[in-house]
Protein backbone atom coordinates (compact mmCIF):
# COMPACT_ATOMS: atom_id res chain seq x y z
CA UNK A 1 0.00 0.00 0.00
CA UNK A 2 1.18 3.48 -0.70
CA UNK A 3 -0.27 6.19 2.24
CA UNK A 4 -0.15 9.83 -0.04
CA UNK A 5 -1.69 11.95 2.67
CA UNK A 6 -0.83 12.56 6.31
CA UNK A 7 1.64 10.65 8.03
CA UNK A 8 0.67 7.57 9.82
CA UNK A 9 1.74 9.29 13.55
CA UNK A 10 -0.74 12.25 12.49
CA UNK A 11 -3.42 10.18 11.34
CA UNK A 12 -4.05 8.68 14.54
CA UNK A 13 -3.95 11.59 16.36
CA UNK A 14 -6.81 13.13 14.19
CA UNK A 15 -8.81 10.01 14.58
CA UNK A 16 -8.09 10.32 18.29
CA UNK A 17 -9.36 13.92 18.12
CA UNK A 18 -11.87 13.45 15.98
CA UNK A 19 -13.47 9.79 17.68
CA UNK A 20 -16.42 9.77 20.10
CA UNK A 21 -15.23 9.27 23.83
CA UNK A 22 -14.71 5.29 24.38
CA UNK A 23 -15.53 4.35 21.21
CA UNK A 24 -13.00 1.92 19.77
CA UNK A 25 -10.92 4.18 17.44
CA UNK A 26 -10.47 6.49 20.42
CA UNK A 27 -9.01 3.36 22.59
CA UNK A 28 -7.08 1.95 20.13
CA UNK A 29 -5.66 5.17 18.48
CA UNK A 30 -4.99 6.58 21.94
CA UNK A 31 -3.31 2.93 22.60
CA UNK A 32 -0.85 3.25 19.61
CA UNK A 33 -0.32 6.91 20.31
CA UNK A 34 1.10 6.43 23.88
CA UNK A 35 3.36 3.50 22.80
CA UNK A 36 4.55 5.41 19.43
CA UNK A 37 8.41 5.34 20.25
CA UNK A 38 7.97 0.94 20.26
CA UNK A 39 5.19 0.72 18.28
CA UNK A 40 6.68 -1.77 15.75
CA UNK A 41 7.30 -4.30 18.65
CA UNK A 42 3.39 -4.70 19.39
CA UNK A 43 1.63 -7.18 17.71
CA UNK A 44 -1.91 -7.80 17.40
CA UNK A 45 -2.45 -9.96 20.58
CA UNK A 46 -1.30 -7.40 22.87
CA UNK A 47 -3.53 -4.85 21.28
CA UNK A 48 -6.24 -7.13 21.53
CA UNK A 49 -5.92 -8.26 24.87
CA UNK A 50 -4.76 -4.69 26.35
CA UNK A 51 -7.67 -2.95 24.69
CA UNK A 52 -10.23 -5.32 25.11
CA UNK A 53 -11.53 -5.91 21.74
CA UNK A 54 -11.62 -8.45 19.37
CA UNK A 55 -8.48 -8.89 16.63
CA UNK A 56 -11.02 -8.42 14.20
CA UNK A 57 -12.13 -5.35 15.52
CA UNK A 58 -8.10 -4.27 15.17
CA UNK A 59 -7.80 -5.09 11.70
CA UNK A 60 -11.39 -2.95 11.16
CA UNK A 61 -9.96 -0.18 12.82
CA UNK A 62 -6.69 -0.03 10.32
CA UNK A 63 -8.94 -1.24 7.20
CA UNK A 64 -10.84 1.99 8.14
CA UNK A 65 -7.76 3.97 7.77
CA UNK A 66 -6.90 2.36 4.45
CA UNK A 67 -4.49 0.16 5.31
CA UNK A 68 -4.22 -3.61 4.18
CA UNK A 69 -3.31 -4.94 7.76
CA UNK A 70 -2.16 -4.41 11.16
CA UNK A 71 1.50 -5.33 9.57
CA UNK A 72 1.13 -3.26 6.39
CA UNK A 73 0.56 -0.12 9.70
CA UNK A 74 3.26 -1.00 11.21
CA UNK A 75 5.68 -1.01 8.58
CA UNK A 76 4.77 2.41 7.09
CA UNK A 77 4.55 4.18 10.46
CA UNK A 78 6.63 7.31 10.92
CA UNK A 79 7.40 9.59 13.65
CA UNK A 80 6.80 13.20 12.34
CA UNK A 81 9.93 14.97 11.48
CA UNK A 82 8.45 17.23 13.85
CA UNK A 83 9.15 15.43 17.49
CA UNK A 84 12.89 14.95 16.86
CA UNK A 85 13.52 18.85 15.79
CA UNK A 86 11.77 19.99 18.93
CA UNK A 87 13.65 17.00 21.22
CA UNK A 88 17.01 18.43 20.07
CA UNK A 89 16.33 22.38 20.04
CA UNK A 90 15.24 21.63 23.94
CA UNK A 91 19.54 21.68 25.03
CA UNK A 92 19.86 24.95 25.20
CA UNK A 93 21.97 26.74 27.49
CA UNK A 94 19.29 29.43 28.33
CA UNK A 95 16.29 28.43 26.64
CA UNK A 96 14.28 31.78 27.38
CA UNK A 97 17.15 33.72 25.86
CA UNK A 98 18.18 31.73 23.03
CA UNK A 99 15.10 31.04 21.96
CA UNK A 100 13.90 34.61 22.02
CA UNK A 101 16.41 35.77 20.32
CA UNK A 102 16.16 33.72 16.94
CA UNK A 103 12.20 34.92 17.01
CA UNK A 104 13.73 38.19 17.11
CA UNK A 105 16.03 37.15 14.11
CA UNK A 106 13.10 35.90 12.49
CA UNK A 107 11.02 39.05 12.96
CA UNK A 108 13.80 41.41 12.04
CA UNK A 109 14.24 39.14 8.58
CA UNK A 110 10.62 40.54 7.35
CA UNK A 111 10.71 43.55 8.80
CA UNK A 112 13.44 44.78 6.90
CA UNK A 113 12.30 43.04 4.01
CA UNK A 114 15.32 41.27 3.58
CA UNK A 115 15.68 38.75 0.31
CA UNK A 116 13.08 41.27 -1.43
CA UNK A 117 10.64 38.99 1.31
CA UNK A 118 7.60 41.54 1.10
CA UNK A 119 7.40 42.03 -2.57
CA UNK A 120 7.49 38.30 -3.53
CA UNK A 121 4.56 37.64 -1.09
CA UNK A 122 2.80 40.01 -2.54
CA UNK A 123 3.39 38.66 -5.96
CA UNK A 124 2.46 35.38 -4.74
CA UNK A 125 -0.45 36.77 -3.83
CA UNK A 126 -1.50 38.59 -7.13
CA UNK A 127 -0.47 35.33 -9.38
CA UNK A 128 -3.12 33.14 -6.82
CA UNK A 129 -5.69 35.35 -6.92
CA UNK A 130 -5.39 35.50 -11.21
CA UNK A 131 -4.96 31.81 -10.67
CA UNK A 132 -8.10 29.27 -11.98
CA UNK A 133 -6.73 26.91 -8.92
CA UNK A 134 -4.14 26.86 -6.70
CA UNK A 135 -2.41 23.45 -6.04
CA UNK A 136 -0.07 23.39 -2.24
CA UNK A 137 2.26 20.65 -2.74
CA UNK A 138 3.30 19.60 0.48
CA UNK A 139 5.04 16.75 3.23
CA UNK A 140 3.43 15.65 6.13
CA UNK A 141 5.27 17.90 8.22
CA UNK A 142 4.36 20.85 6.23
CA UNK A 143 0.72 19.92 5.91
CA UNK A 144 -0.51 21.22 9.05
CA UNK A 145 0.59 24.77 8.30
CA UNK A 146 -1.00 24.68 4.96
CA UNK A 147 -4.31 23.34 6.48
CA UNK A 148 -4.44 26.33 9.03
CA UNK A 149 -4.69 28.94 6.08
CA UNK A 150 -6.60 27.15 3.76
CA UNK A 151 -9.25 27.18 6.08
CA UNK A 152 -8.97 30.91 6.79
CA UNK A 153 -8.55 31.66 2.67
CA UNK A 154 -12.01 30.30 2.70
CA UNK A 155 -13.69 33.14 3.31
CA UNK A 156 -11.94 35.48 0.79
CA UNK A 157 -13.51 32.72 -1.78
CA UNK A 158 -10.28 31.34 -2.30
CA UNK A 159 -10.44 26.98 -2.67
CA UNK A 160 -6.93 25.75 -2.16
CA UNK A 161 -6.18 21.99 -3.39
CA UNK A 162 -3.62 20.48 -0.92
CA UNK A 163 -1.42 17.60 -2.44
CA UNK A 164 0.84 15.52 -0.06
CA UNK A 165 3.39 13.62 -1.37
CA UNK A 166 2.33 15.04 -4.90
CA UNK A 167 3.05 12.55 -8.09
CA UNK A 168 2.40 13.45 -11.49
CA UNK A 169 0.25 10.38 -12.70
CA UNK A 170 -1.96 10.67 -9.68
CA UNK A 171 -5.04 11.73 -12.15
CA UNK A 172 -4.61 15.77 -11.57
CA UNK A 173 -5.23 17.91 -14.46
CA UNK A 174 -3.31 20.78 -14.18
CA UNK A 175 -3.33 23.46 -16.24
CA UNK A 176 -1.69 26.26 -17.68
CA UNK A 177 -3.62 29.32 -15.58
CA UNK A 178 -3.60 27.45 -12.42
CA UNK A 179 -0.42 27.76 -9.95
CA UNK A 180 1.83 25.24 -8.32
CA UNK A 181 3.16 26.29 -4.40
CA UNK A 182 5.82 23.30 -3.29
CA UNK A 183 6.17 23.91 0.40
CA UNK A 184 9.67 22.27 1.40
CA UNK A 185 11.38 23.47 4.62
CA UNK A 186 14.91 22.36 3.69
CA UNK A 187 13.78 21.68 -0.33
CA UNK A 188 14.40 18.12 -0.06
CA UNK A 189 10.66 17.14 -1.06
CA UNK A 190 11.36 20.35 -3.78
CA UNK A 191 14.37 17.90 -5.14
CA UNK A 192 12.50 14.85 -5.41
CA UNK A 193 9.21 16.99 -7.34
CA UNK A 194 11.46 17.95 -9.97
CA UNK A 195 10.84 15.38 -12.71
CA UNK A 196 7.20 15.74 -11.94
CA UNK A 197 7.26 18.89 -12.44
CA UNK A 198 8.93 19.24 -15.47
CA UNK A 199 6.13 18.84 -18.11
CA UNK A 200 3.96 21.64 -16.48
CA UNK A 201 3.25 25.19 -18.07
CA UNK A 202 1.93 26.91 -15.05
CA UNK A 203 3.60 29.43 -12.67
CA UNK A 204 5.69 26.82 -9.76
CA UNK A 205 6.70 28.56 -6.74
CA UNK A 206 9.11 27.37 -4.26
CA UNK A 207 8.84 28.62 -0.17
CA UNK A 208 11.66 27.44 1.36
CA UNK A 209 14.11 28.08 4.20
CA UNK A 210 17.36 26.44 2.41
CA UNK A 211 19.00 29.27 1.10
CA UNK A 212 20.83 27.54 -1.44
CA UNK A 213 18.79 25.36 -3.30
CA UNK A 214 17.56 26.71 -6.48
CA UNK A 215 16.39 24.89 -9.96
CA UNK A 216 15.03 26.73 -13.13
CA UNK A 217 11.90 24.57 -12.67
CA UNK A 218 10.42 27.66 -10.36
CA UNK A 219 9.34 30.70 -11.53
CA UNK A 220 10.40 32.03 -8.26
CA UNK A 221 11.81 30.89 -4.94
CA UNK A 222 10.83 32.48 -2.20
CA UNK A 223 13.17 31.96 0.61
CA UNK A 224 12.57 32.71 4.54
CA UNK A 225 15.59 33.16 5.91
CA UNK A 226 18.76 34.39 5.07
CA UNK A 227 20.86 31.79 7.58
CA UNK A 228 22.55 28.71 6.01
CA UNK A 229 20.59 26.20 7.67
CA UNK A 230 21.14 23.09 6.06
CA UNK A 231 24.98 21.93 4.16
CA UNK A 232 24.65 20.84 0.53
CA UNK A 233 23.35 18.02 1.28
CA UNK A 234 20.31 19.11 2.75
CA UNK A 235 21.16 17.76 6.05
CA UNK A 236 21.10 20.19 8.81
CA UNK A 237 23.77 20.78 11.59
CA UNK A 238 23.82 20.76 15.31
CA UNK A 239 24.88 23.97 15.11
CA UNK A 240 21.91 25.38 13.01
CA UNK A 241 19.36 22.97 14.53
CA UNK A 242 17.59 25.30 17.43
CA UNK A 243 17.55 27.68 14.39
CA UNK A 244 16.09 25.64 12.18
CA UNK A 245 13.19 24.78 14.38
CA UNK A 246 12.41 28.34 15.30
CA UNK A 247 11.93 29.35 11.15
CA UNK A 248 10.13 26.33 10.54
CA UNK A 249 7.37 27.90 12.93
CA UNK A 250 7.62 31.62 13.19
CA UNK A 251 9.00 32.27 9.73
CA UNK A 252 6.42 30.12 8.09
CA UNK A 253 3.61 31.24 10.16
CA UNK A 254 5.04 35.44 9.33
CA UNK A 255 4.88 34.02 5.92
CA UNK A 256 1.25 33.18 5.92
CA UNK A 257 0.03 35.91 7.83
CA UNK A 258 1.39 38.05 5.37
CA UNK A 259 0.60 36.47 2.04
CA UNK A 260 -3.44 36.25 3.51
CA UNK A 261 -3.09 40.15 3.98
CA UNK A 262 -2.07 40.46 0.72
CA UNK A 263 -4.29 38.44 -1.08
CA UNK A 264 -7.38 39.93 1.38
CA UNK A 265 -6.23 43.70 0.01
CA UNK A 266 -6.88 42.02 -3.28
CA UNK A 267 -10.23 40.54 -2.59
CA UNK A 268 -11.53 43.30 -0.96
CA UNK A 269 -10.27 45.67 -3.70
CA UNK A 270 -12.19 43.55 -5.99
CA UNK A 271 -15.43 43.56 -4.55
CA UNK A 272 -15.63 47.54 -4.18
CA UNK A 273 -14.86 47.42 -7.76
CA UNK A 274 -17.91 45.09 -8.73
Amino acid sequence: MSVERYGTFLLLLRLYNESEAYSTEKILSKYFLKRFHNIKAINIHDVSDECNVSRATVRRFFSKLDYDSFLDFKNEFTIPYDISMFEKELDRSDYVKEHISHVEEVQLFFQNNKNDILKKIQNLASIMFNSKNIYWLTSTSTTRMVEDMQMQFLTLDSFWDIIINFKKNRGVKIQKDDIIIVVSSSAVMARTLVSDLEEMDCPIYLVTLNNQYTHTIFTDIIRLTDDTLYNLTDQISNKTIKKEVVCRKYATNLFFDFLYYEYASLYKSSKRLS
